[in-house]
């Protein structure tokens, strides 16, 4: 470690410049003067000129990080093969919407480990809103049973024999 001629900041051994002043450290290379000849007739009386101090290059100060410590930092853009574009969307959309395939699809992809993460999330997303949509859906059921009379164990026992048929019926 030195230390800065002009402000007397101790620095590193190879620093170019001061941070505490902003002073050039580097030693100024001996300028060449490569004037033309003059002819004897052309010498105008030359003032003299003072010595340029050099050229200081401050760094700009780092704006207040409007991030929170803890915040997770993206440090890796994804590439567009990681990207879904608008045709495999739809694609997802349509496969999710099979009512058993959909399903094992959504948990593979969404709860799985997929390699594209832009996969990961959208089928995740996916099953969250379908596990919201069937909550929704039963309940706005179990409030229709119980609001026109009837109590839940009698739709229920009048709702599950009824599927039972119809599932025979189908893969009769």
């Amino acid at each position: 470690m030195k230390q800065c001629p002009y402000c007397g900041n101790s620095i590193l051994d190879d620093a170019k410049f001061c941070v505490e002043c902003g002073k050039s450290l580097v030693e100024d290379a001996p300028a060449v003067e490569a004037a033309p000849a003059e002819a004897p007739e052309q010498i105008v009386a030359e003032a003299p000129v003072a010595p340029a101090e050099p050229i200081v290059a401050v760094a700009a100060p780092e704006p207040p990080s409007a991030v929170a410590d803890n915040a997770p930092v993206i440090t890796q853009i994804p590439s567009r093969k990681q990207m879904l574009s608008t045709f495999q969307y739809i694609l997802l959309s349509l496969l999710y919407g099979l009512p058993v395939i959909g399903l094992i699809f959504l948990f593979i992809f969404g709860a799985g480990h997929p390699k594209n993460p832009s996969l990961k999330r959208f089928s995740a997303a996916m099953l969250v809103l379908r596990l919201v949509f069937w909550i929704v859906l039963l309940a706005l059921l179990i409030v229709a049973m119980v609001k026109n009379g009837r109590l839940l164990t009698d739709a229920l026992g009048q709702l599950i024999p009824a599927v039972g048929n119809l599932l025979k019926a189908f893969f009769a």
